[in-house]
């Protein structure tokens, strides 16, 4: 339905025809008259009038819409601080730098301190503020702080200062606030853990029944990299272990007449204890970090959004052949560290005149079968921590340049902690069954 709108003139009429309900500002001219009228819901309006009560009720709801921000400046014999109420944008910079360019004193003191603590609404323009401080105090001879920067508003203000190195603390907080920051952040690292440990064990159940979806290539290649590239160093540690451990017993034992039981300290120590020990301890460090870093710049990248995108699990695709490589290959080097250990210990009792038979026969008798599988359990099962422990962290990761390094770091120190925890509770498991 449309309604007709007349315009009263002594000049031959004409009719226009304007829906009441469209929100164009309607116009026309009566016989190439100057007089320009505007149509709106509320009537015929002269165009200067109508121009007129739009810049005035634009005036009155920007008035309503933002709120004034006053700049408090406070000058001490310990520099300058000032402090904004209220909102830090782009509707608001000007005035408020205005403001601080006219009141700001002539001598700053020792630094200029900006305190955002009771500042509203800070964007990416009021973040200008601080900026033009830190040039201030800078070209002064002054230092800069910023303090009361709250969590939201502390990546606004690394953008702006980047490179510019200011002294930026946060807003104090209280020990009920920290308390639930760390319970949350605990309460999502098990609900995460859960996850992980649930799909962990799909991805096994099903790669029982479907053996085929095993990407034995992957499994291949992280077999060659975190095993066969980690025989130097395991072999240098074992064999220095096995001499260290005999020169420390060695003179103990010497006061008993008991010099070829060195043989069976060492044996026993490096068979059950220390060669999969040191060898978990290598994996943390290597391939645990080696697995959060790779699986973490994939979460940074995107790929694993990707990956999801394409219908590809990410632990069936990057976890399993990870710790499937890092199980199979442990106790082997666990072995072969095992056997450099008590190689290292008879070059101190050959050293003394021991012959390599009766070394070796002393070493037999030490060493029993329960004992060689002990080793082997505890490696494996170290393996399966340390490499579970690492993928978890690089899948955890989050956005940022330095996020891999923190999960990187985090892979490793709780990879050695679960390894300790891991050993006592093991340790005192064969204790119990008498192996």
């Amino acid at each position: 339905m449309k309604s007709r709108v007349a315009a009263t003139s002594s000049a031959p009429r004409r009719w226009q025809y304007y829906s009441p309900t469209s929100i164009d500002l309607r116009r026309w001219t009566l016989n190439k008259s100057r007089l320009c009228k505007v149509w709106s819901p509320w009537g015929l309006q002269d165009s200067s009038a109508a121009r007129a009560s739009s810049k005035k009720h634009n005036a009155m709801s920007a008035s309503k819409s933002i709120p004034p921000t006053t700049v408090t400046i406070t000058s001490t014999p310990e520099g300058v601080r000032v402090e904004p109420v209220g909102d830090l944008t782009i509707a608001t910079l000007a005035a408020v730098r205005s403001a601080v360019e006219r009141e700001l004193p002539a001598k700053l003191g020792p630094s200029i301190t900006l305190d955002l603590a009771k500042s509203g609404e800070v964007d990416a323009s009021g973040v200008g503020l601080a900026v033009f401080l830190y040039r201030t105090a800078k070209s002064r001879g002054a230092s800069f702080v910023c303090v009361g920067v709250t969590a939201d508003r502390r990546v606004l203000v690394d953008l702006a200062l980047r490179g510019q190195d200011p002294q930026i603390h946060g807003a104090p907080t209280g020990l009920v606030r920290e308390v639930g920051i760390a319970s949350l952040a605990i309460y999502e690292l098990a609900v995460d853990l859960v996850r992980f440990s649930g799909e962990l064990v799909l991805v096994a159940v099903q790669l029982v029944f479907k053996p085929r979806g095993l990407r034995v290539r992957d499994t291949l290649n992280a077999m060659a990299r975190h095993g066969t590239d980690a025989v130097p160093v395991v072999s240098l540690l074992g064999l220095l272990i096995g001499a260290i451990i005999a020169f420390q017993t060695f003179d103990p034992l010497s006061k008993y007449g008991a010099k070829l039981q060195v043989a069976d300290v060492v044996a026993i120590s490096i068979v059950r204890e220390l060669g999969p020990l040191i060898t978990a301890i290598i994996l943390a460090g290597r391939s645990g970090s080696a697995f959060a870093a790779e699986i973490g710049t994939m979460k940074v990248t995107q790929e694993l959004d990707a990956l999801r995108t394409f219908g590809i699990d990410p632990v069936r695709f990057l976890v399993m052949p990870r710790m499937i490589a890092a199980v199979l290959v442990t106790p082997l080097l666990s072995v072969w560290a095992s056997m450099l250990g008590v190689a290292g210990g008879y070059a101190v009792l050959g050293a003394h005149g021991f012959t390599v038979a009766q070394y070796m026969s002393e070493v037999k008798v030490a060493l029993t079968v329960g004992g060689f599988v002990q080793g082997l359990i505890k490696a494996a099962i170290f393996a399966l921590l340390v490499s579970a422990i690492g993928c978890l962290a690089g899948l955890r990761t989050g956005q940022g340049p330095g996020a891999v390094g923190v999960s990187t770091t985090r892979a490793v120190v709780a990879g050695i902690v679960a390894i300790i925890l891991a050993d006592s509770v093991l340790g005192a498991f064969f204790y119990t069954i008498g192996i």
